[in-house]
């Protein structure tokens, strides 16, 4: 059975990764203040508020460059506005990820962010639910009607709104950078111990986060677990149901044929017994036709009997299974010319119905594959009782198993495996190291 559990963590493996990160950030927070100068550090905030002001611009520049050719594509249904349609997407996405990285920082502008986010978000689905209705309905009709709604002339202005907020938020920290140069000192200090706070708060929020979701994944895979093992027994009872159903049809079938055809038979050859008491049938031409419907009619009972034989071994039912083994071993070995051996205990085992038949069948399919595949020239079968142990041995010196065993094939030998666990029995099938294949199936007897 494959093993879906997810290993348990220790919760020290997320906190002292979490820790001595915040250890490290303080160590840098000290480097920093002891090497940064003034003008370093207003020249880097005046970058920073600049690239933030070049981010807020192609955000708004690609969600008002999404919304043109959306529009575009509406009025024209020319395919060619979802290329730069597609573009403009992903430039949103790296637009959002470039501002979450300069505010990282900043806890109040990242909820900015991820309400523009979410709005930028709703936009799109507006937007692209537009343009997915052109393209099933082949009409502008109903885009139109979602236009109309006004959606998404709200969503756009709340995403103006909160641009144009951040990005006058933006020039006027640039102004506060440029008039209070002689502060800034003080105030980096404040602001670094406070975004180093932040951030520490965030590692240990995110550790905990961590340690729950691991605790939740885990227990979701033994949950699933669970669920495989449950079904997994379903499916296997479901198996050994069908493969018992199976040999009960193949009972009745063969009880029916044995009755019914072989009586019909039976009497047709009787009646025509008779009638050539009747008819005079020394005739060459009449002879020859007699002869031919007698012969028909006697294929036809060999044919029967052989039917039966294959859908229910009447050996096994009368004699008993190791009459059945003999048997079917001699009914496949003997036309392939491979040498048979036989060993058998005197005794006959005192088995179920369903367990005879499913030995049988093993035994059978391992036969069946040995003259098919094997190109053996040498079998032996052997069937050992004792107090607690029924052992059944089939060896060949064929070709041993194949690397890349063929589906039907594959499917044989799941099936003898199946019906080996079906009646509590195990089933081993290997190379044998002088070359050839041994199958080896053990059942405990209650």
């Amino acid at each position: 059975m494959v093993d879906f559990r997810v290993p348990r963590f220790s919760r020290r493996y997320i906190w002292i990764p979490a820790i001595t990160a915040a250890l490290f950030l303080l160590g840098g927070y000290l480097l920093i203040e002891m090497r940064v100068q003034a003008s370093t550090t207003a020249a880097a905030a005046a970058r920073e508020s600049q690239d933030r002001l070049r981010a807020l611009a192609n955000l708004a520049f690609a969600v008002a460059d999404a919304e043109a050719n959306q529009r575009g594509y509406l009025l024209t249904r020319d395919r060619a506005y979802l290329e730069p349609y597609e573009e403009a997407r992903v430039r949103l996405s790296s637009a959002l990820l470039e501002l979450r990285t300069l505010y990282r920082r900043d806890a109040a502008e990242l909820a900015r962010i991820a309400t523009i986010e979410d709005t930028v978000d709703k936009k799109l689905v507006e937007m692209q639910e537009t343009i997915d209705l052109v393209a099933f309905t082949g009409s502008t009709r109903q885009s139109v009607r979602v236009v109309r709604t006004g959606a998404g002339l709200r969503y756009m202005s709340a995403v103006r709104d909160e641009l144009e907020g951040m990005s006058a938020l933006e020039r006027h920290r640039t102004y506060i950078t440029a008039e209070a140069w002689d502060r800034q000192q003080r105030v980096n200090r404040v602001t670094t111990a406070a975004g180093v706070l932040t951030i520490v708060a965030l590692l240990l929020i995110a550790a905990v986060f961590i340690t729950r979701d691991i605790e939740r994944r885990t227990a979701a895979a033994a949950e699933l677990e669970r669920l495989v093992t449950q079904r997994t027994a379903e499916l296997s009872e479901l198996s050994t149901h069908l493969q018992t159903v199976t040999e009960t049809e193949r009972a009745n079938l063969a009880r029916e044929l044995h009755d019914e055809l072989g009586g019909l038979l039976v009497s047709i050859k009787m009646d025509l017994a008779q009638l050539s008491r009747c008819f005079d049938i020394t005739q060459p031409e009449t002879a020859a036709r007699w002869q031919r419907v007698m012969d028909a009619i006697t294929a036809g009972v060999d044919l029967k009997r052989r039917v039966i034989e294959q859908l229910r071994p009447t050996l096994l039912d009368n004699m008993g299974l190791i009459a059945a083994l003999q048997w079917q071993a001699h009914q496949l070995c003997d036309p392939a010319g491979i040498r048979l051996l036989l060993h058998t205990p005197d005794q006959e085992p005192q088995l179920e119905g369903n367990m005879a038949i499913a030995i049988f069948r093993i035994a059978q399919e391992t036969l069946i594959n040995m003259v098919k595949h094997a190109r053996a020239t040498e079998a032996t079968l052997e069937l050992r009782l004792d107090d607690r142990l029924l052992t059944l041995q089939l060896e060949d010196n064929g070709i041993g198993l194949p690397a890349n065993p063929q589906r039907r094939t594959a499917h044989g030998l799941a099936s003898m495996r199946h019906r080996a666990r079906s009646i509590g029995a195990t089933l081993e099938i290997s190379a044998k190291p002088s070359g050839g294949t041994r199958t080896l199936l053990q059942m405990p007897l209650a």
